[in-house]
């Protein structure tokens, strides 16, 4: 069964088939869910019957892609219009600059979509399975993971090569974050080279007074003058960071 029809009329809205023939529309209004098949009715100088499924939802509506979309139907889609207009010189609508502005919103609709799908995707996994997917290349899946899991999957996440600096400052801003983990990260010579990282682990005060020193002296000197007089730091950091400051200038 194809599913409820949903009506578009090009009349109305000149736009739709711009969309239309890019691949697929947004559908202000439609409760459908997520993965929901359904019919477009797709009314121009005549009628046309698609088939599609929904593949990302808002509180505005539906992004609805054409299943089995083909240069046949985009020409069909294109006959729709009253009056007909002449073929792009490219003969591709989707590489002239009436379609630019259509291909960007069908591929933002596909990009939320694959987001969405992946996010259900990794809702129902085991401990060992979410673990294991610690270890993705695939930088959009590690961060629905982590968010998702949390403290479950820091240590595979930064035993991960392929983790990225945003991702090692994420994990290092926690203040739950295990000391085992803070030695992980503090001791990597790389990830201490980058301020961002430096600042995200003196912040949470999980630092024992070695690892806070080790990380201070990675600092060029303005950097550490102005960790002594930061006050969102501890007493430690900012006590240690005076005393290799004034060591430095002497």
């Amino acid at each position: 069964m194809p599913g409820p029809s949903i009506v578009l009329a090009l009349a109305e809205d000149q736009t739709l088939a711009r969309d239309l023939a890019a691949g697929g529309v947004f559908v202000v209004g439609c409760t459908l869910g997520l993965n929901d098949d359904c019919e477009l009715v797709v009314v121009g100088e005549r009628e046309l019957r698609l088939p599609g499924r929904v593949v990302f939802v808002d509180a505005r509506g539906a992004g609805i892609e054409i299943v089995g979309f083909t240069a046949v139907i985009k020409q069909e889609l294109r006959s729709l219009l009253a009056p007909p207009e002449p073929p792009p010189e490219t003969g591709a609508l989707e590489e002239s600059g009436d379609g630019s502005d259509a291909v960007s919103r069908i591929q933002d609709v596909k990009q939320r979509a694959a987001a969405a799908t992946m996010h259900q995707r990794l809702r129902g996994l085991t401990l060992a399975e979410a673990v294991k997917r610690a270890f993705s290349p695939d930088p959009t899946e590690r961060m629905l993971l982590e968010r998702m899991y949390g403290k479950n999957v820091w240590e595979p996440l930064l035993r991960n090569p392929r983790v990225t600096i945003p991702e090692v400052t994420r994990i290092a801003r926690m203040g739950t974050l295990p000391r085992a983990l803070v030695e992980v990260i503090v001791s990597n010579g790389t990830w201490i080279q980058m301020p961002e990282i430096r600042r995200a682990l003196l912040s949470t005060g999980r630092l024992g007074l070695d690892q806070i020193l080790r990380v201070l002296r990675m600092m060029p000197k303005p950097e550490l003058k102005t960790t002594g007089s930061t006050a969102s730091y501890s007493h430690a950091v900012r006590d240690a960071a005076k005393r290799l400051f004034r060591e430095s200038v002497k």
